[in-house]
This record gives C-alpha cells, sequence and structure tokens, in this order.
C-alpha cells in the first residue's frame, strides 16, 4: 500500500511512464517535421523555375526542417543515452549490494556454525 506524499497519495510501483511519454512525444514531432519536409519537397518539384523566390524559400525551409529533425533525434538519443547510463549505475549499485549481502550471510552463517561446534564439544 502507497504512502502520502505532499498530500498526494504515493504509488505502490515507480513507472517509465514519463520517459516514455517524451520518446513518443519526440518521434511524433520527428514523424510530423518529417511529413512536412516530404509535402514540401513533393511541392517544390511541382514548382516553375521561372519562381525561383518561391524555390529558394522552400529549400531554405526544407534544410530548417531537416536540421531541426536532425536535433530532436540527437536529444532523443542524449536521453536515451543518459537513461542507460543511470540504468547501468543502478544495476552496478543492485549487484554490489547483493554481493555484500551475500557475503554478509555467509561470514554470519559459518559463524554460527562455527559457535555450534565450540558449544557442542
Amino acid at each position: 500500500m502507497g504512502g502520502f506524499f505532499y498530500g498526494k497519495p504515493m504509488p505502490d510501483t515507480q513507472t517509465a511512464a514519463p520517459a516514455a511519454d517524451l520518446f513518443d512525444f519526440l518521434k511524433d514531432q520527428i514523424r510530423v517535421l518529417q511529413d512536412r519536409c516530404l509535402t514540401l519537397e513533393t511541392q517544390l518539384s511541382n514548382v516553375d523555375s521561372s519562381q525561383s523566390d518561391l524555390r529558394t524559400e522552400m529549400r531554405h525551409e526544407i534544410a530548417s526542417l531537416r536540421s531541426e529533425i536532425e536535433a530532436l533525434a540527437k536529444s532523443m538519443e542524449s536521453s536515451n543515452r543518459q537513461i542507460n547510463s543511470k540504468l547501468d549505475r543502478l544495476f552496478g549499485a543492485r549487484a554490489v549490494v547483493t554481493a555484500a549481502i551475500t557475503l554478509l550471510t555467509s561470514i554470519l552463517g559459518s559463524g554460527v556454525v562455527h559457535l555450534a561446534v565450540s558449544i557442542g564439544k
């Protein structure tokens, strides 16, 4: 059963929902930008060469969209790397704690056996 945190019930377990929501949001944003870029590229192919100003502006917009897509992809990759790094540290710390508990119980167990043998003599 969860406790209370600042008057709100605390969840029994923590979830990765915020991170998943962020990644879904970024993926959706990238997809929207890719669609806009593709639409502009399609429209650009239909623009007459006599409209050079419009073609230049469309090319500039396409380049801007591509750089925004790259920035979002890098942001996702960086966030993913940070999360993986934190998970690695967490699992490493968990392994150390498990090893320490195992060692402690082993020492205590052998001490109890030694004590029992000493008392039995």
